[in-house]
C-alpha cells in the first residue's frame, strides 16, 4: 500500500472523491497507487495541501531524503 493510498483510505475517501476534490482524474490516482506512474510536482502539492501535510510526507515517507541531506551537511 502506498502512502497516498493509506492517507486516502484513512480519510475515508474514494479515488473518485479525492480526484474530484483536487481536480485530478481518478485513473491517475489509481496508477500512482499501483506504482505504474509517479506523481508530478503540481499533483504532490495539491495532495499535500488537501491533506494538510508536507509534500515530503507523500513523496518521501521513509525520510531518506532527509537522511541523505543530513549526511551531506
Amino acid at each position: 500500500m502506498t502512502v497516498l493510498e493509506k492517507i486516502r483510505k484513512d480519510k475515508g475517501l474514494s479515488q473518485s472523491k479525492l480526484g474530484l476534490a483536487i481536480g485530478v482524474n481518478p485513473n491517475i490516482l489509481s496508477q500512482i497507487e499501483r506504482g505504474w506512474r509517479k506523481p508530478y510536482p503540481k499533483l504532490l502539492q495539491s495532495l499535500a495541501a488537501y491533506f494538510g501535510i508536507s509534500v515530503e510526507e507523500i513523496a518521501n515517507p521513509d525520510g531518506t531524503l532527509k537522511k541523505v541531506n543530513d549526511q551531506i551537511a
